[in-house]
């Protein structure tokens, strides 16, 4: 991570060398903060007034972006950073809730039941000896419609539909599947 100061002389030395723990610290065994930009601009609100400090940062896949305005630079500094912090610990735990709630693979399986081809959609039997529909477009994993073959083991996604349950994603089996 790299931190760039615009305008270091409107700080004071001691409140960068806190910032820039604070943003090591932030950083420390990670490698989603890239790029660190620190800029104070007087400015000239009718309400606030005073020094105007900006922080944004590259991070992996967003931007995050906090400012505060304060009388005193190093005030405004700080709690700048206070958001910056927040913000940065709620996208990381975003990211890792994510990744939790992605199923590693469908809940449900079952075997091709029905193909038309020519429609574009079929009927898959699930293990629990429901007849589910899915359109081509529900496919994934590499299942290709037109090579579909009754019989053949997949897992699924289901959901109700309008005329009953329907498969909204279908993928290959997984290779530990029990058989039906």
């Amino acid at each position: 991570m790299e931190i760039h100061w615009h305008h270091p002389e409107t700080f004071r030395e001691a409140d960068r060398d806190a910032a820039e723990r604070r943003l090591h610290d932030l950083a420390r065994d990670r490698t989603d903060l890239i790029d660190v930009r620190i800029a104070a601009r007087l400015t000239s609100h009718h309400r606030h007034g005073g020094q105007e400090v900006r922080i944004s940062c590259q991070a992996r896949g967003t931007e995050i972006v906090a400012a505060r305005t304060r009388d005193d630079a190093g005030l405004a500094l700080n709690e700048a950073l206070d958001v910056f912090e927040r913000e940065v610990w709620r996208l990381r735990h975003r990211r890792t809730q994510v990744r939790k709630e992605q199923p590693s693979r469908p809940p449900e399986l079952g075997v091709i039941e029905r193909v038309f081809p020519g429609e574009g959609y079929g009927f898959i039997l699930t293990d629990a000896g429901d007849s589910a529909y899915f359109h081509r477009n529900a496919l994934g994993g590499g299942l290709a419609f037109e090579q579909l073959e009754e019989g053949q083991r997949v897992g699924l996604n289901l959901e109700g539909g309008v005329d009953g349950i329907q498969a909204t994603v279908v993928l290959p089996a997984p290779p530990d599947s029990p058989s039906p």
